[in-house]
């Protein structure tokens, strides 16, 4: 029997540059069904009054959004916040990712908006180049950052990938893993077959292995 698509919903757009959009449009590319909340010409300011969250959220696996939400403007800070909330309603996990800003002095206040959020976020994945800065902000060991902002946080799973060593770090509630993925692969792309994974492999800690070598099936 042919396995149903796992459902995204973007808080991105057709096109985006962002982690976000980059994210969501690799998602596509494994066979996922997309939405993405944001229209190609409105990421500026936008009504974000309008989006019907219920609508949206209300059949998805993930929510996919990222830290670069709150930097962007009022009516994205105002959207991230409402999708946070919405799919915690409808029962959609949310998928964080971390990144550091294009304006880099700025990570920590993404990170403190991060952090007023933390048990909304099913999963929190770090990029390899915020991991190190949000370890000083931490006051964290890069390699112990981790398992402490999932126990510290609850939140269920989070991870980091580097793209360079081909190597996945997932730490969740049954331990961790540490995943070497052959091949080049970039980290938008490592995340989305991830995500797609997840859901169908389960949350047990030899099923997160599985999914976090996804792509290599």
């Amino acid at each position: 029997m042919e396995k149903a698509p796992i459902r995204i919903a973007g808080l991105a757009r057709i096109g985006g540059s962002d982690v976000a959009s980059l994210v969501t449009e690799e998602a596509i590319g494994i066979g996922a069904e997309v939405d993405f909340i944001v229209e190609s010409d409105q990421y500026g300011e936008f009504n974000q009054g309008l989006i019907d969250w219920r609508t949206v959220l209300g059949n998805k696996h993930w929510l996919v959004l990222s830290s670069e939400g709150p930097l962007v403007g009022d009516s994205m800070k105002a959207a991230w916040g409402s999708s946070l909330t919405f799919a915690e309603l409808e029962g959609c996990k949310t998928a964080m990712i971390v990144v550091v800003p294009s304006e880099a002095d700025r990570l920590e206040e993404s990170w403190g908006s991060i952090i007023d959020r933390i048990r909304q976020i099913s999963l929190l994945f770090i990029s390899n180049e915020a991991l190190e800065e949000i370890s000083k902000i931490e006051e964290t060991r890069p390699n112990l950052l981790l398992d402490e902002i999932r126990d510290r946080g609850a939140v269920p799973i989070v991870c980091t990938f580097d793209p360079t060593r081909g190597v996945a770090e997932v730490s969740h509630s049954m331990g961790r893993d540490v995943v070497e993925v052959e091949g080049e692969i970039g980290s938008e792309r490592w995340l989305a077959g991830f995500l797609c994974a997840l859901p169908t492999s389960g949350y047990g800690a030899s099923s997160v292995a599985i999914a976090a070598l996804s792509l290599l099936e």
